[in-house]
């Protein structure tokens, strides 16, 4: 049996204790406790064992009291853990006998035991250096604990997670303890040659940072959506995955449970999709410059050759009214042809500005704005004050003609949905940056009524203002009617 000082203390012996009463406390302790107390002297000879021996694994104290431990290990041991155990006992013994400095060092690690009727029991076992009072090694302690509930948990477990169809995997320290055979498929590797590897390896190089970064903001509950990476698996192949990691214990240890899936389909599905929006996007760009510049064009034609040729036919027409000042019949209808033709002159003005207004080359945004508020005042009836600066910057082409279209195409909405009696435009700039906004005082309207509207409506506007890395929002007023604002960069998104 081994005495009193054999046995760790919890502290100093209190002057009016004795040491008989100590031992007796301490040894009705071992003999209650359900793990099994072991203790050895430093020849690993067992000096003392607990009665738990006998409910935990069937032997009796008698069997293995006295008895060296190796005979007695390779008992009640499988054949692996014996080993596990016996390169412990090597290393304690090895701290034992240097000296002090590792002698409160302690091992634990997991044993199977081999039952007195030939079952087997998994076991948690702990082993440390017993001192004497004078922190002189005399032997060893070990207690053993039973986990078989433990383990029958880490094979559902492990049942589970074989069955899931992604990659489930348990790190500490950041080496793998655990992989289901998803992970193995993944790496290309089997369990063997997976664990104890660090999990980092299987990241690629250049997202480890950021997987580090995302991994401990979600174990510190600051993030809660998945994240993405490149798994590399053990052939160099690159892989998209998405993964969530979460805090858990294994092996009465913190770890980190994480599971992925592969994304990779869907990140080249993705791929291809915004390549196709760009191409789509750069045709939408082309089709509005090409509108603009066919715009332009037809403005031209109207201005110049339409207008030369209506300025000719004035003169005849005047010329003509002039001789006939004298048949009063024949004068009164040379007068109506020439108004008739003054009515065209000013038709094809109107429609020559209203396709591509030349001030807003010549004059700028805020004149074209102001011009085609007038002229939305004047064929509408609608009230339209233009709050601006008096200073106009120059802008690049492409951001005034998107800016002047989109107020052209919501008062053009104002006019046809809203019944409003005033409609405000306002027009502001500031570094790097143009703003637009209508607002009206109508009913308001639907918004998928106003998207359907033309080519040119909600949509519109809104590819319109993309185009140029701009953004445009619509808003119900306050009190009534709907705003809409277009912020749009002079400098970025252009191209």
């Amino acid at each position: 049996m081994i005495d009193g000082d054999h046995l760790p203390r919890s502290g100093p012996l209190d002057a009016t204790t004795s040491l008989s009463e100590t031992d007796k406390r301490y040894r009705l302790l071992a003999e209650n406790v359900a793990d099994i107390i072991c203790a050895l002297d430093l020849d690993l000879k067992v000096t003392y064992l607990s009665p738990s021996v006998t409910h935990m694994l069937g032997y009796s104290m008698e069997e293995a009291v006295g008895q060296y431990w190796d005979r007695f290990m390779n008992v009640a041991l499988t054949s692996r853990s014996a080993v596990l155990a016996a390169e412990a006992f090597r290393e304690l013994m090895t701290c034992a006998a240097q000296g002090q400095e590792d002698l409160f060092k302690s091992w634990t690690f997991e044993l199977q035991f081999v039952r007195k009727d030939g079952s087997k029991l998994w076991t948690e076992s702990k082993v440390s250096i017993l001192r004497s009072p004078d922190g002189q090694p005399v032997g060893v302690l070990g207690i053993v604990r039973d986990i078989a509930e433990r383990k029958r948990a880490e094979e559902l477990f492990k049942t589970l997670a074989d069955n899931s169809p992604i990659a489930v995997y348990i790190t500490q320290h950041g080496k793998l303890q655990f992989v289901n055979i998803h992970f193995q498929q993944q790496a290309g590797l089997r369990e063997a040659e997976l664990l104890g590897l660090d999990a980092g390896r299987f990241v690629l190089a250049e997202d480890r940072e950021m997987v580090k970064r995302l991994s401990q903001a979600m174990l510190k509950g600051e993030r809660s959506n998945p994240y993405e990476f490149r798994f590399v698996n053990g052939e160099g192949q690159v892989r998209w995955v998405l993964e969530r990691v979460a805090s858990i214990q294994h092996n009465g240890r913190p770890a980190t449970l994480a599971n992925f899936m592969d994304i990779t389909e869907r990140k080249h599905s993705e791929e291809v999709l915004l390549r196709s929006e760009s191409q789509l996007r750069l045709l939408s760009q082309r089709i509005l410059e090409v509108q603009e510049e066919e715009r332009a064009r037809i403005a031209r034609e109207l201005h110049d050759q339409l207008g030369q040729e209506l300025v000719a036919l004035k003169i005849e027409a005047v010329s003509l009214a002039e001789r006939l000042a004298s048949v009063p019949e024949l004068w009164q209808r040379s007068r109506a042809v020439l108004d008739l033709v003054e009515r065209l002159d000013a038709t094809s003005h109107r429609i020559a500005v209203s396709i591509r207004p030349e001030i807003l080359d010549e004059l700028g945004l805020v004149k074209a704005i102001q011009w085609c508020a007038e002229d939305f005042e004047r064929r509408s009836g609608i009230s339209c004050p233009v709050e601006a600066p008096v200073s106009d910057p120059v802008l690049p082409q492409q951001t005034a003609t998107c800016a002047y279209r989109i107020v052209q195409e919501a008062l053009t909405n104002v006019w046809k949905h809203s019944r409003a009696a005033q409609a405000k435009v306002k027009v502001a700039f500031s570094k790097g940056n143009v703003s637009v906004s209508v607002s009206d005082d109508g009913i308001g309207v639907d918004f998928k009524k106003l998207s359907d509207a033309s080519s040119l409506g909600l949509l519109g506007m809104r590819e319109r203002a993309s185009l140029v890395g701009g953004k445009l929002t619509v808003r119900r007023n306050r009190g009534k009617g709907l705003r809409v604002t277009a912020d749009l960069p002079v400098c970025n998104g252009q191209g």
